[in-house]
């Protein structure tokens, strides 16, 4: 599978290591029941001495900024779309090679368009409520069909590790479809927390998704977009 990457900097976070040679909970892409994380190899790696966070979705965030494209693109917007119940485990062992993470969201919780985040990446805060209401049907029924997979996944493992920065290759599956990334990242690591933050870019033809267009195509969503994460997560299981 191509690999793509893009790094902006963003605040520290945390070491997301992921998807070591242990066996995978038994999920499909596909399955709408909510993808189980492997909590018993965690707690295995817990009593054998080993770090295990769990990560806090009170604190943390992924944002996807899409952008649009066509010759009507000036009668568009860009938009800002966040996850903000974002779950999963990390263990950060010793040794990079066993260090792995786990994250799953439900695309049917996703935010669009919240004025704060658009706040935060620079865009007019206001929409029109009736806006925003059409860019979410259009996005969760026509592009992501999140009624059919209402989940997406992450896995992570380390590739390399200095300090406070980290390269990860990082699986994610969406549609039912995998790709892979490899995502330079800033971390932070102490007793009682762990941070991780950074970006990438994907695209939908990543997942085998069609950008939402109107006007006979003349106003689409850009097909590339911009992901940037920050993850909090709090020591134990």
């Amino acid at each position: 599978m191509k690999n793509r990457c893009s790094f902006i900097r963003v605040l520290p976070l945390v070491p997301l290591a992921l998807l070591a040679a242990c066996a995978q909970p038994d999920w499909v892409p596909g399955d709408t029941s909510a993808p189980p994380l492997p909590e018993r190899v965690y707690r295995d790696a817990e009593r054998g001495g080993e770090a295990v966070y769990r990560v806090d979705p009170q604190r943390s965030r992924v944002f996807m900024r899409t952008g649009r494209d066509g010759p009507m693109k000036s009668a568009g917007h860009d938009h800002v779309i966040a996850s903000v119940d974002i779950e999963g485990l990390v263990l950060v062992s010793g040794d990079p090679v066993r260090s792995r993470a786990e994250l799953r969201l439900p695309l049917q919780h996703l935010v669009v368009d919240d004025p704060a985040y658009r706040e935060k990446f620079g865009l007019e805060p206001d929409l029109p409520e009736p806006a925003i209401e059409g860019t979410t049907r259009n996005m969760q029924d026509k592009v992501l069909e999140s009624s059919r997979f209402p989940w997406a996944t992450a896995s992570v493992r380390v590739l390399s590790m200095q300090q406070d920065q980290a390269e990860l290759e990082v699986s994610v599956t969406v549609h039912g479809a995998s790709f892979d990334y490899r995502v330079p990242v800033d971390l932070t690591v102490a007793p009682d927390t762990l941070t991780v933050s950074g970006s990438m870019t994907v695209s939908h033809a990543d997942f085998g998704l069609a950008a939402f267009s109107s006007v006979g195509g003349l106003l689409r969503v850009a097909e590339d977009i911009a992901v940037v994460f920050e993850i909090v997560a709090a020591r134990g299981t």
